[in-house]
């Protein structure tokens, strides 16, 4: 061992030093991948979401959509009534507009079934601008390990022909979690991303993103306190 190291050369230290950092530099850039494989999911979970406000229980977040000059909303909020009539409410396409913020009108475009809908909605934009339109359709699935439902919600903007005098929103996505507490309560999640299309201001549009998807929430408060929803039973939830 000292014989090797007392006659190693200038030139031979020099490639064994250079091998050595090599071997090192590779075993960090190893690491630094590992590292950013594994977490990033855990990191954009973190930091996608920026809290707006929260108010009257409910927390409204918001974030950038690649590709979009629009922001996405999420509110969470514990809903005070249960899993059956929360859905039963989010099914009752006739009675959107009892409670969808601006919602004119809605009817069904075809029969519902217990895990699809497809509808019409129509909104009621404030003069000068004209009204908006959106037709969707819904699915609604359940999580059988912990009774969570899922409901999402996609626009389909060529399904009909436009309405004269309407703009109809191109965009349309949204995504409900109904998580079912103790005591007879659900705690949502509500996502939305939506362009109402037109010649409104994107700054503006952004400014004011969370005023229907908020009284939209508070609406569906008061629709879960009637009777006919309190009662409800539904056959295909667990």
């Amino acid at each position: 061992m000292s014989y090797l190291a007392h006659s190693a050369t200038p030139a031979s230290s020099q490639i064994c030093n250079s091998l050595i950092t090599r071997n090192m530099n590779f075993k960090l850039l190893y690491l630094l991948l590992a590292v950013c494989t594994a977490a990033p999911s855990a990191f954009a979970q973190a930091q996608d979401w920026s809290l707006k406000r929260d108010t009257d229980g409910m927390q409204v977040y918001l974030r950038d959509v690649p590709g979009s000059p629009i922001k996405q909303i999420k509110i969470e909020a514990t809903l005070n009534a249960s899993l059956d009539a929360v859905v039963s409410v989010l099914k009752d396409i006739d009675a959107y507009q009892e409670w969808i913020y601006k919602c004119q009108s809605a009817k069904r475009l075809q029969p519902s079934t217990q895990n699809s809908s497809h509808y019409y909605c129509r909104v009621d934009f404030p003069w000068p601008m004209s009204d908006r339109d959106f037709i969707a359709k819904s699915k609604l699935w359940q999580d059988e390990n912990d009774r969570t439902v899922y409901i999402e919600v996609e626009g389909l903007p060529n399904d009909r022909e436009p309405v004269q005098d309407v703009v109809r929103i191109p965009e349309l996505k949204i995504s409900y979690a109904l998580k079912p507490l103790p005591n007879e309560q659900v705690q949502m999640t509500y996502i939305l991303h939506s362009d109402p299309a037109g010649d409104i201001p994107t700054w503006l549009v952004n400014m004011v993103v969370d005023n229907g998807p908020l009284n939209t929430v508070k609406g569906m408060r008061e629709m879960l306190k009637k009777d006919a929803y309190r009662q409800a039973s539904l056959s295909y939830l667990k």
